[in-house]
């Protein structure tokens, strides 16, 4: 059953998954039957999809805001320009880590207690990393922390989002979602001029703790209760088989490799170029707007049956790769060339591959999305990491291997598309 029966099944699907009650076939195979039994109230979509980006974008923060406060934070604590890379890297360890196990527990307690309970400790970790790191150490140690939470959020939200969206407009929410990310980014960008320059590198994570708090809030409000678990499931239990679930987190390495150090390195490669500091830190806000308003039109377009979900995806990541290689040229014009491509679908793709999970996955998208993601957080983990190798010894090289990468995932989500058709 490919993902043109899938499509089909979203749009034929009257309702809101809410409506209906999972249950699995004697073959294994998750689907929906309509029943009389009144579901609990339903929130308006808006408000499910508003509580599922805040609660995104205040989960993700903490890694990019301490990206965005580097030079403060290297200069207050007397770090190496390396140790930043580290206390990232400390980030998505975490997130890489816990993503399976976070994914089983949303499905055990529920996604409303597992944002609540993730949010909750982002904020305590925000508290603590304002008054007490002083040393690299403490730093990695409290981000890693951040990070398994993160993991938590992230698969919990999906899960949310699969249980309480309309099937025709969950394209859009999970676009929505995933535009959580790159707003983080911009969020923790503008941090700098505003807080950190003139007060310190803590204010901005001040801020963060207060987004925390506010998520916190919204979704307790949005959400009210927790669905009744699907009846007949064994708890946490994919209803795709674990290689192709395997599948999706080979793909989400490289791509999401390649898109990390594509966010990491555009703007000193750029300047490298011979672009100025300025227009050179302009096209990654230009970048991450470009991927955002990709995501949602990639989203609304899944809705409306007019794109195959794991299929867009593969082209997005050749397509992306294509740009990036236009960037190993090394000069200011190429900079621009490729920035469409480059972000505009080789950074708009995480939306697309996790409607395509979780729509196959509909008796567990918190387990299934837990396994793919964990291949994402490696990738986010690595990428930069290897990058950064590369960069010193010639950016152009660097760009070629990035480029590389994002050819290589989308060959493989091709296999994907194939392997999921003959099902």
């Amino acid at each position: 059953m490919g993902d043109r029966t899938e499509a089909g099944r979203a749009r034929a699907s009257p309702g809101t998954p809410a409506e209906r009650i999972r249950f699995a076939s004697p073959a294994g195979r998750g689907h929906a039957a309509p029943v009389t039994a009144s579901a609990p109230s339903t929130p308006a979509p808006a408000w499910v999809t508003g509580a599922g980006v805040v609660a995104t974008m205040a989960s993700v923060f903490p890694a990019f805001c301490t990206g965005a406060v580097a030079v403060q934070l290297r200069d207050d604590l007397g770090l190496a320009d390396s140790a930043i890379g580290i206390a990232m890297a400390g980030f998505f360890t975490g997130s890489g880590l816990a993503s399976i196990a976070g994914g089983r527990l949303a499905e055990r307690i529920g996604p409303r207690r597992s944002i609540l309970l993730a949010l909750s400790v982002t904020a305590s970790v925000e508290t603590i990393i304002v008054l007490t790191v002083e040393r690299l150490g403490a730093l990695v140690a409290l981000l890693v922390v951040a990070g398994a939470v993160n993991a938590l959020t992230q698969v919990s939200v999906n899960k949310l989002l699969a249980g309480r969206l309309p099937a025709a407009g969950l394209g859009f929410g999970m676009a929505i979602k995933q535009s959580g990310m790159p707003a983080a980014t911009l969020a923790g960008g503008a941090a700098v001029p505003l807080l950190a320059v003139e007060h310190g590198w803590r204010w901005p994570f001040v801020v963060g703790v207060g987004f925390a708090i506010a998520a916190l809030v919204v979704v307790a409000t949005a959400t009210r209760t927790d669905l009744p678990p699907a009846a007949h499931v064994a708890p946490g239990t994919p209803d795709l088989a674990p290689t192709l679930l395997r599948h999706y987190a080979l793909t989400g390495v490289f791509a999401a490799g390649a898109a990390g150090a594509v966010v990491a390195y555009l703007v000193v490669a750029a300047e490298s170029a011979g672009i100025a500091p300025g227009p050179a830190g302009w096209l990654l806000s230009i970048g991450s707007a470009l991927g955002i308003a990709s995501r949602l039109w990639q989203g609304r377009q899944a809705d409306r049956g007019r794109l195959v979900p794991v299929r867009r995806v593969a082209a997005m990541l050749l397509g992306g790769g294509v740009g990036v290689l236009v960037f190993a040229l090394d000069r200011p014009a190429a900079y621009l060339l490729g920035l469409l491509p480059a972000f505009g679908l080789g950074w708009a793709w995480p939306g697309l591959m996790n409607l395509s999970i979780v729509r196959r996955n509909p008796s567990a998208p918190a387990a299934a999305t837990g396994v793919s993601q964990t291949g994402i957080y490696i990738g986010a983990l690595s990428g930069p990491l290897l990058a950064g190798v590369l960069f010193d010894r010639s950016p152009p090289l660097m760009w070629l291997c990035v480029g590389a990468s994002l050819l290589v995932a989308g060959v493989s989500a091709t296999r994907l598309a194939r392997r999921l058709d003959g099902e």
